[in-house]
């Protein structure tokens, strides 16, 4: 949860006039994955820093960032390791 949070919180540092939020981030990988061309170069070079630095692949960016779509009970469970990561995934990847 604290990687998620910190990914989350580089991104809006970085882009503070996008105003992301866990929404728009997500889509703006979905973005970067499918058509990158659609993004600003600072965007993408700085999808590319965090995975460089993390050593985290896209698809597991992503799912990382998901964790911040479960509601606060929940992602306090994977927190304190209650809740497998893997689960948290599965739960955030069935989230409407």
């Amino acid at each position: 949860m604290d990687q998620a949070k910190g990914i989350l919180a580089f991104i809006q540092a970085k882009h503070p006039d996008n105003g992301y939020d866990v929404d728009g981030v997500m889509s703006d990988l979905i973005k970067y994955n499918r058509k990158p061309d659609t993004l600003s170069e600072a965007v993408v070079f700085t999808v590319n820093t965090i995975m460089k630095i993390s050593g985290k692949s896209y698809p597991t960016l992503f799912r990382t960032i998901s964790l911040l779509k479960l509601p606060p009970e929940i992602q306090a469970e994977v927190r304190v390791g209650n809740l497998q990561v893997s689960q948290g995934y599965l739960f955030a990847a069935n989230l409407g």
